[in-house]
């Protein structure tokens, strides 16, 4: 019955988005009725502009999921150790197979671009599917072609905890978040739950710190408690690439409570609309998409330097992706599928 409810709602919003451009420019005809040439204008402009709404919304839906992106980025940092100038990291974020259950060709598409980038390292910030781990079972073999020469490190993303499923009980739940997890296992990815990984390259090292998702409490569960646990053992001079899904939590927790340099993030999709630069979801969070700088905001225990040294290890930085799937409507316009290349400059 909701999944009826739901179509419905979906039909009426978009059956509103493409008229309402028309009703509005024949509002404008009625005031302009006495006007031959005002009054034709206005109505062939709105019959033109719901035309090019409904294409829109029809090249979204259609086209818009295939339309994968490749967005790079340089961070450079005082604290990247010199082994790994020029280490290449591929972020992938809210994959949400689900989305793709009839598109493996998408899903393997998506696999192929990531080898052809030949990363360093893959990191997966969450979200890999929309309701239940057969989601991610179904392309288990294309999963596992993914290669990069440090391998693959991931996170859960809100989604992978299957909250927003209302027909199992607590303990079933569970089994299905095992179930996720134990899939990563398999195909050989390295799941980090408030834990942190070092990447090393001769004498010198990065920590990898993955953070559960960082939830309301409520239809999600809270994990920011375990953020010291994650960095626990991590050296304070040490750099650090913080994954946690939600790019709320970077100036609620992130900036405030550790020492980490760059956070990598996804989930807010861009709303999966984005119009010349805007996004619905910038009414939401104030990091949506792309690259957040911060100047200062070190914990003191974080930074025992000073002067301009100190001064220069206070960049800190969030990169937002836009992911994959989506959620809801499988619709992207604007906010196109994407994977981040960041390319690591010491400086």
């Amino acid at each position: 019955m909701m999944r009826y409810v739901f179509l419905f709602a979906i039909i009426l919003i978009v059956l509103v988005v493409c008229l309402l451009p028309f009703a509005l420019c024949r509002a404008m005809a009625f005031l302009c009725r006495t006007s031959p040439f005002w009054h034709l204008f206005w109505r062939s402009l709105g019959i033109l502009s719901s035309l090019c709404v409904a294409f829109a919304l029809c090249y979204g839906y259609i086209w818009g999921s295939e339309r994968l992106v490749t967005t790079q980025y340089t961070y450079a940092h005082p604290q990247i150790p010199q082994a790994f100038d020029g280490y290449r990291i591929v972020q992938i974020s809210d994959w949400h197979l689900g989305t793709f259950a009839n598109r493996r060709d998408i899903v393997e598409n998506v696999v192929e671009h990531i080898n052809a980038l030949n990363p360093d390292l893959i990191v997966f910030t969450g979200d890999l599917v929309n309701f239940k781990a057969e989601e991610a079972e179904h392309f288990e073999a294309i999963l596992a072609r993914l290669h990069a020469q440090d391998g693959i490190i991931s996170i859960m993303g809100n989604h992978d905890y299957m909250m927003y499923r209302n027909d199992i009980f607590p303990k079933d739940r569970y089994k299905e978040v095992k179930r996720l997890q134990d899939l990563q296992q398999r195909i050989g990815w390295r799941l980090l739950l408030n834990e942190h990984y070092m990447l090393e390259r001769g004498n010198e090292r990065i920590a990898i710190v993955g953070l559960e998702n960082n939830g309301d409490g409520i239809h999600v569960p809270e994990y920011d408690r375990y953020l010291n646990d994650a960095f626990d053992g991590v050296p304070r001079n040490n750099f650090s690439i913080l994954l946690s899904h939600n790019p709320a939590y970077w100036r609620s927790h992130v900036l405030p409570n550790s020492p980490a340099q760059l956070q990598l993030a996804g989930h807010t999709h861009a709303m999966q609309l984005q119009i010349f630069g805007w996004s619905p979801s910038s009414w939401i969070y104030k990091n949506w998409y792309g690259r957040y700088d911060d100047w200062g905001n070190v914990p003191a225990s974080a930074d025992g330097m000073s002067g301009a040294t100190a001064k220069n290890n206070k960049l800190r930085s969030i990169f937002v992706s836009r992911g994959i799937g989506s959620v809801g409507i499988p619709f992207r316009l604007g906010a196109w599928p994407e994977l981040v290349e960041i390319t690591l400059k010491r400086i």
